[in-house]
């Protein structure tokens, strides 16, 4: 009797030690809690802007004719993390109701931008991890066109950025489950398929694990090619990109696009950028008053807009309707009916109940 009392005690410590092994591993692991942002209303307005402090003009503009929570697509350089700046920023897009899209960035030595390292990753995702973002997803975009060698310390390296992004996508993760971590816009004129097709032998799966991919989407040839001539770099290279990687099911951000003074923006945006995986379009620039990108501004050097920014101004818009931060990370947010995981938030309530699980199964109580 004695020794069937003991190894029913033993059964049961062992059961509760490997529930609560088991407990450990799902609080530590990290998990996706991402929303998918086409399941609510969503303003795919935007634009792209160099400075923190254009966010108001740029609302003015995403934001007009009906639309809300439009989004800005900003670089942030390796060697410019202020924390005032940027927390200023954040809640100032807060504020104005912009959705931000944070293009993590080296930053430029002669004529071309230093090759990023691993400890720039871990550098980034802390310090992003640790500003008061508006709204739940956190879009990153994992650098800039590293197809064109003035992108990545004056040389094209596919493997190295593929080894990089998968770096980042685990390290972004693993720092918060809120990161949408987004692939690199290519130079659609300096052969993205080839420079893929190296990515991939390298890193087979890298694009399968990230959350969302980037487009740069000109009228080329020559900035200034109308919307309709359907080439490999022009306004629709994206889906000649999307193509060669087999259409996957991603969202889609064009992050960059656009036409020397304008060009046909409007007709782009009522006629061709329509495709159901599209989130955002956030032309390139909203504020430049020298060259080479003066061409380009949508402001005039009076500070308004020009004739062609206010026909985007002016057309209508969605009013988005975004899944808005928690600022208390332990608290659980609810999630739209297409949410892809189910975010897990530590409790120490159910820690303690399993530890007393345990312990009664181990006194007999």
């Amino acid at each position: 009797i004695v020794f069937q009392w003991y190894n029913l005690r033993v059964k049961k410590l062992f059961i509760g030690l490997i529930g609560f092994i088991g407990l450990i591993g799902l609080i530590s692991k990290p998990v996706t809690a991402i929303y998918e942002p086409l399941s609510v209303p969503n303003n795919k307005f935007g634009i792209h802007i160099l400075e923190t402090t254009e966010i108001e003009k740029a609302a003015e503009l995403v934001n007009s004719s009906g639309g809300d929570w439009g989004y800005v697509t900003i670089p942030i350089r390796a060697n410019e993390r202020d924390l005032l700046k940027w927390t200023a920023f954040m809640e100032k897009a807060t504020e104005k109701h912009i959705i931000p899209i944070l293009r993590i960035a080296s930053f430029p030595v002669d004529d071309h931008w230093m090759a990023p390292n691993e400890y720039d990753l871990v550098d980034f995702a802390n310090f992003l991890d640790g500003l008061p973002w508006p709204v739940k997803n956190r879009y990153v975009v994992v650098y800039n066109e590293p197809n064109h060698d003035g992108e990545w310390g004056g040389f094209v390296n596919p493997s190295e950025y593929a080894r990089v992004l998968d770096r980042a996508i685990d390290i972004f993760h693993k720092r918060s489950p809120d990161f949408f971590v987004i692939s690199a816009g290519m130079d659609a004129s300096f052969d993205p398929y080839s420079y893929y097709q190296k990515m991939l032998a390298a890193w087979p799966d890298v694009l399968d694990k990230v959350d969302g991919l980037s487009f740069h989407a000109y009228g080329n040839p020559a900035f200034s090619t109308y919307p309709s001539s359907y080439n490999p770099v022009n306004i629709l290279s994206y889906r000649y990109e999307l193509g060669y990687l087999g259409n996957p099911k991603k969202p889609i951000f064009i992050t960059e696009a656009g036409w020397k003074n304008g060009g046909w923006l409007k007709n782009a945006f009522e006629n061709f950028w329509r495709d159901e995986n599209i989130v955002a379009i956030t032309p390139f620039l909203l504020n430049a008053q020298t060259q080479p990108f003066m061409d380009f501004s949508f402001i005039n050097q009076n500070g308004d807009f020009k004739p062609f920014a206010l026909e985007i101004k002016n057309m209508s818009k969605t009013k988005g309707e975004p899944i808005i931060a928690n600022v208390n990370k332990n608290i659980l947010i609810e999630k739209p009916a297409n949410n892809r995981e189910v975010s897990t938030s530590f409790s120490f309530a159910l820690l303690w109940n399993k530890i007393s699980d345990i312990i009664n199964a181990w006194t007999g109580k």
